[in-house]
């Protein structure tokens, strides 16, 4: 009897054992692809395009990158992420990723309402400059590498409470737009939808880690047909033109 239970016991423990391997070889039944707010336009189009070709795609959005990312450890369901690499490796602490595809790099942007000019980043320690916007340093792609610029360039420091942190992208921008700000740290591919709502923008290519863009896969579906397809359309020509369209360049 008591092998019969050691039998049985040790037959539960291998069985156990195993099922993280299944679930990381498991099959998908359909990508699902996410990315921060700031590039949800993008990521929109690239999806559209992919479903133009004959192909299956779910689309899951939501919020900045840190956000989504937390949502995929609660389970979520998706199983591509666009983003750039340092943010996303910074907020993955709970999801492991085996693959990272190269989709370009692309610049942080200041951006500044009607009725005010800035010739350059010195420009926001103008009186005038009341109010200048980030996205979440701790999570969103371009609030970290709007405090890393102000840190490095001092201006933190000399605009004080004059700075402020919202979630994400669209939100600077849908300050700007309303006036609520005057200033704000964006990306290219929002500048876009703002037409000429703004006042103007610069581009700051200097004082903050390089922004690398990638399409990350979570460990154990790199091999997957369905995944393996749409990580060869992000480096077509197609997908490569929407992404500069964006602003990433390759």
């Amino acid at each position: 009897m008591k092998k019969l239970w050691g039998l049985v016991w040790g037959l539960a423990v291998l069985g156990l054992m195993a099922q993280p391997v299944l679930a990381q070889t498991k099959e998908v039944d359909i990508v699902r692809v996410t990315t921060g707010a700031g590039y949800k336009t993008m990521v929109e189009e690239l999806a559209a395009a992919f479903k133009a070709a004959g192909q299956r795609i779910e689309e899951m959005y939501g919020g900045h990158i840190g956000q989504m990312v937390a949502q995929m450890a609660q389970g979520s369901g998706a199983n591509l992420v666009i983003s750039d690499q340092a943010t996303l490796e910074a907020v993955a602490k709970d999801v492991k990723f085996d693959q990272f595809t190269a989709l370009g790099d692309t610049v942080l942007v200041l951006a500044y309402r009607k009725g005010i000019e800035l010739k350059t980043p010195e420009d926001l320690l103008k009186p005038e400059i009341a109010k200048v916007a980030h996205p979440d340093p701790k999570a969103a792609i371009y609030g970290r590498a709007a405090a890393a610029f102000l840190k490095s360039t001092g201006l933190g420091d000399k605009l004080g409470d004059k700075v402020m942190s919202v979630s994400s992208v669209p939100q600077v921008l849908a300050y700007l737009i309303s006036g609520e700000i005057d200033a704000g740290f964006v990306n290219r591919a929002v500048l876009r939808a703002a037409g000429d709502k703004l006042g103007g923008s610069l581009e700051l290519t200097s004082g903050y880690p390089p922004i690398h863009m990638i399409a990350a896969t979570p460990q154990g579906l790199a091999a997957d047909p369905k995944i393996k397809a749409f990580v060869t359309f992000l480096g077509g020509p197609q997908a490569k033109e929407i992404l500069k369209k964006y602003g990433i360049e390759s």
